[in-house]
């Protein structure tokens, strides 16, 4: 048998003075950034088609048409209507499917929406969020509050 012999060996880290207020002040911003909630895209995810393109398309329809090959009326048959977006681009945006899904998510499972929502800012009741007490706040000292 063989036993260890001497003494264990410990290791601190200790947050040095100067980055404790600003760590502090990150932690606390953090805090609040986590209160915007998911903010999606709302532009135009796929450029339409120009008038050229879409006269180009239905000229290769009408001349399938005239050698007796089936073709549908339109070549942009089956498909959404563009949307005009800033400065006149037209588009077509995903954004009307994410909404429609967020809708869905509330009409099927209102509890999920609700505890996710309180995550991220969206309820001011924050009812499933931690329970754990805020801090009282520290007046920062002069040398770290941020400049203008």
């Amino acid at each position: 048998m063989s036993g260890g012999k001497g003494g264990g060996q410990t290791t601190t880290a200790d947050i040095p003075e100067w980055a404790k207020e600003p760590t502090i002040r990150n932690l606390e911003r953090a805090e609040t950034a986590q209160q915007i909630g998911y903010q999606p895209y709302m532009g135009a995810d796929l450029a339409a088609f120009n008038p050229t393109q879409k006269a180009a398309m239905q000229s290769q329809l009408d001349t399938a048409s005239m050698f007796g090959m089936s073709a549908p009326k339109t070549p942009l048959q089956g498909m959404p209507e563009a949307r005009t977006f800033a400065g006149g681009v037209q588009g077509y945006s995903s954004f009307p499917l994410f909404e429609q899904a967020r809708r869905e998510l509330v009409k099927r499972n209102p509890r999920q929406q609700r505890i996710y929502s309180s995550l991220f800012g969206q309820n001011p009741a924050r009812k499933y969020a931690s329970s754990t007490p805020k801090k009282k706040e520290k007046k920062v000292p002069a040398r770290y509050r941020r400049r203008r």
